[in-house]
């Protein structure tokens, strides 16, 4: 599959040789003159991480700030960071003249006000998020008649407020909200940015899954007012001289890929190169139009390979972070939970708790009954175990017949009812042909002083204590 996109990729770098000379237009005279008539320009954004991170004012930083940083440093130009908390808002200051750039906006935008745009610059698909038990989605047509959840005002809602009238539209701050509601099962989907949806997925360590991509694909452009047509055209040129190597660190510098797509990376590039090249030669030059369809047909090649490989990486992603025999997280994300949650305890002081589980007596029933009984209790009791933990808490295979429960927000006392809960439902529990079996419990909470190495071994000496007891009970330490 690489081989056919590398020579896909050659076709198109071959075809387009004799053009690159078009795109390196260097700034005249008068456009250097137009310039330091200007002298600065305001512009505002909110967060969209990781295309923009805007909340750490006066800094702003992100893939949008890259191509800004770009723009001052071959112009000259003074760009000035205006602070906005919402994304109509930053449309309000527009209006008003309060700034005189939007460094990203696309043709899919409602403007009030007039507004002239750039060439793209980047581009990303609209996607679209479910729990990990719905099925791939095709085509977003498969939404009607659902609960689909977009940010207010955002592109998205757009796009699905006017071409799918039959989607039951919720309308949603921002896309940590719009994800939060598919989590809880309050909304069927969320349709959002794939930049922003994935930081954020990853971010706040959600259980859910990107399930398709709409037919829609956001092109970043920059937009000014109609007295701005000249730098509109200048700005044009600068971005035409970015090379696809630049337009590829700024990508990959903040667009974190999970560890298990580490062997897909040199694909992703080739990908990203590819429709580079075709938007920054093939969109900026007129004169190749007869080509058009030549070149659509390979992007049309390229859209069909990425989604081939974004199925298999979904599903490497899965098979990453979960356990193979009972579906529930693994060693691996159960590791990066505990991370998350230590660092929430020290820059907000949130308390949480772990609960060490295992099986009292397993080893007899591999010897006794074999492997195979043996696994069914295993995937029998992590049913179990997710039908009564709390939904904001964390489950999952720690090893063997150990299981781990991560209690965020949750003091030692209410640490200890949850484990005492989970005790008494093991020990009623008709395991399959065993019968009946019981779980010894170990009990411990984070301290101020901490780190997970002490939060673990104390969870396990308690754990060892309860086997010593006498099994079947709950220790705290």
């Amino acid at each position: 599959m690489k081989k056919l996109i590398i020579a896909i990729l050659m076709q198109i770098s071959l075809s387009l040789f004799p053009l690159l000379s078009l795109c390196g237009q260097e700034l005249s005279e008068s456009d250097r003159a137009w310039l330091d008539h200007i002298e600065s320009l305001r512009f505002s954004e909110v967060d969209w991480i990781p295309l923009s991170y805007a909340s750490e004012y006066p800094e702003y930083r992100g893939i949008i700030a890259d191509y800004l940083d770009i723009l001052s440093e071959r112009t000259g130009l003074e760009l000035v960071f205006v602070q906005s908390e919402t994304w109509q808002e930053v449309l309000d200051r527009y209006g008003n003249q309060e700034i005189d750039l939007i460094p990203a906006i696309s043709t899919g935008d409602y403007m009030d006000a007039e507004v002239l745009l750039t060439e793209p610059y980047t581009s990303f698909p609209l996607v679209i998020v479910t729990r990990p038990d719905v099925d791939f989605i095709s085509n977003t047509s498969e939404l009607k008649g659902k609960r689909v959840g977009a940010g207010k005002g955002y592109t998205s809602y757009n796009f699905l407020k006017n071409n799918y009238p039959e989607i039951e539209l919720v309308a949603t701050d921002n896309v940590a909200e719009g994800l939060r509601l598919v989590e809880r099962g309050k909304i069927d989907a969320f349709v959002g940015h794939l930049a922003v949806v994935r930081d954020n997925i990853n971010k706040y360590h959600l259980n859910l899954n990107i399930a398709g991509k709409t037919e829609y694909v956001f092109e970043h452009r920059m937009g000014l007012p109609p007295e701005h047509g000249r730098t509109v055209a200048i700005f044009n040129k600068v971005l035409a001289q970015i090379t696809p190597e630049k337009h590829n660190h700024i990508y990959n510098k903040w667009i974190r890929l999970p560890t298990d797509r580490v062997d897909y990376t040199p694909v992703w590039k080739i990908l990203m190169t590819a429709l580079v090249i075709i938007f920054g030669f093939i969109i900026w030059n007129r004169k190749i139009m007869a080509q058009k369809e030549q070149i659509l047909k390979m992007l049309g090649d390229l859209e069909n390979l990425k989604a081939q490989l974004e199925g298999k990486n979904r599903e490497l992603y899965r098979l990453a972070r979960n356990d193979r025999l009972t579906g529930l997280y693994n060693r691996f994300k159960l590791d990066e939970a505990l991370e998350y949650e230590a660092g929430s305890y020290a820059r907000f002081n949130r308390p949480f708790g772990i609960i060490l589980m295992d099986l009292d007596f397993f080893k007899a029933v591999n010897d006794s009954y074999g492997h195979p009984v043996g696994d069914e209790v295993l995937m029998s009791l992590s049913r179990l175990l997710e039908a009564h933990i709390r939904k904001t808490d964390i489950l999952g295979r720690w090893g063997g017949e150990e299981f781990l429960v991560i209690c965020p927000g949750t003091d030692k006392r209410g640490t200890e009812e949850l484990a005492e809960k989970l005790r008494e439902n093991i020990e009623c529990h008709d395991f399959p042909v065993v019968r009946s079996c019981t779980a010894s419990f170990g009990v411990s909470v984070f301290h101020s002083g901490d780190d997970l190495v002490q939060l673990l071994r104390r969870a396990d000496e308690a754990l060892y204590t309860a086997k010593n007891n006498g099994r079947n009970q709950v220790v705290a330490k």
